[in-house]
């Protein structure tokens, strides 16, 4: 069925940036202990084939102008197909059934943002997901997320993800987990094109999330066309992306970091991205301020990580030990510095909220001249009228 045409930038939005981190208490408690999980899962396995391009890329200014993550990908994901199903063979389940739990104890290797499943249970309790909906996941990597959170939810969700050996990974571990394939798939390639080419249909969502991935993307304005246009009126979001720290600005370092180490040429200021989001159309957007924990949370990852330096160079080789230490660093430096990170829901107006917006654009003030007060009457006789009475 074709979509009702909700417009864009219809009204002012009402949104709210919170400074403080209100992640549940918890999770700072809990950081060092979920840090430690992560890291030892993914460390702890031997990594088999597709290891030779292993050194940390510069990514050049026109290869960060498209949509690809660019460098990024060599240091960040190119290892970790080979590093999942080897993980898997190590715990004797090479083929054969999947549980959720089998792929979540991979830590990382499953879960590419951070904070883990922890994170995906936030997704289910601020969109308030269960059965009767169907969520768009913006950079699914290998599917952890849209895994776990179908599996606790009873959700449908389809994943987008550009680099397509890992997309078809994600797409064959679900296929493992008895029955979870009914609910959740994948599509290779990026979301701006395949919006704009009908891939993705017009109001087919009813809410779209995405973690870690949009600092990726250079066009943050057809980014947010496209996720504007993938879910239906009403619908809803949750964002987890780098941000500057509130009041700070980057260094040329720090600069340099972000878009040649980490591939993220679109880090901006809070305030630019919740007005990115209302320029593109969403309502009732809030921020919440998560720098606080992703600087415990990489800190503790690459401390961890340097102290299970021989482990890792005996399962994994000193090649690879050495660029994630290298990167994992780099990471730690930035949020240490002014690299913050923040949470961003908010909607998408309802076909009657938007004709409310845009009627409250509109200049009521200017009518005709000549207003009829009481039937027979007009507002000039009348005022005539009680003039004479004087």
């Amino acid at each position: 069925s074709s979509c009702p045409l909700v417009r864009k930038g219809t009204g002012p939005a009402q949104s709210r940036i919170c400074r403080s981190d209100t992640a549940p208490a918890h999770c700072s408690t809990m950081l060092a202990r979920r840090s430690a999980e992560l890291l030892r899962a993914a460390g702890g396995h031997r990594l088999l084939g597709g290891l030779q391009r292993l050194a940390v890329p510069a990514v050049t200014r026109g290869r960060a102008a498209s949509s690809e993550r660019g460098g990024m990908t060599e240091v960040m994901y190119n290892w970790r197909v080979a590093a999942v199903h080897n993980a898997l063979r190590e715990m004797g389940k090479e083929t054969g059934p999947l549980a959720i739990e089998d792929l979540t104890a991979l830590g990382h290797l499953d879960q590419y943002h951070y904070l883990g499943v922890e994170a995906n249970d936030h997704v289910i309790d601020l969109l308030g997901l269960d059965s009767s909906v169907h969520v768009l996941d913006i950079g699914s990597g290998i599917g952890g997320p849209a895994r776990y959170i179908s599996a606790k939810s009873g959700c449908h969700i389809t994943g987008v993800e550009l680099q397509r050996d890992i997309c078809e990974a994600g797409q064959e571990l679900t296929q493992r987990v008895p029955g979870l394939a009914e609910r959740v798939g994948f599509k290779v390639g990026d979301i701006i094109s395949m919006s704009q080419s009908g891939q993705v249909p017009p109001c087919s969502f009813d809410h779209f999330m995405s973690l870690l991935v949009f600092l990726h993307i250079p066009d943050r304005t057809a980014l947010l066309d496209a996720c504007f246009s993938s879910l239906r009126p009403g619908g809803t979001f949750i964002i987890e992306d780098f941000a500057a720290k509130p009041g700070t600005t980057f260094t040329e370092q720090e600069k340099s970091w972000l878009l040649n180490v980490v591939s993220a040429p679109n880090v901006s200021t809070v305030e630019k991205y919740v007005a990115d989001l209302e320029q593109a159309g969403f309502v009732d957007v809030e921020a919440v301020d998560l720098s606080g924990i992703w600087q415990k949370w990489t800190k503790a990852r690459h401390d961890l990580y340097v102290e299970s330096k021989e482990q890792t160079i005996k399962t994994q080789g000193e090649a690879i030990y050495k660029s994630r230490v290298e990167f994992y660093k780099v990471v730690d430096n930035l949020f240490a510095g002014n690299l913050g990170g923040v949470r961003i829901t908010g909607r998408k107006p309802s076909e009657l909220e938007a004709k409310l917006l845009a009627g409250r654009k509109k200049d009521l003030s200017a009518g005709a001249s000549v207003v009829n007060v009481v039937e027979g009457k007009t507002r000039h006789r009348a005022v005539r009228s009680v003039e004479s009475a004087h």
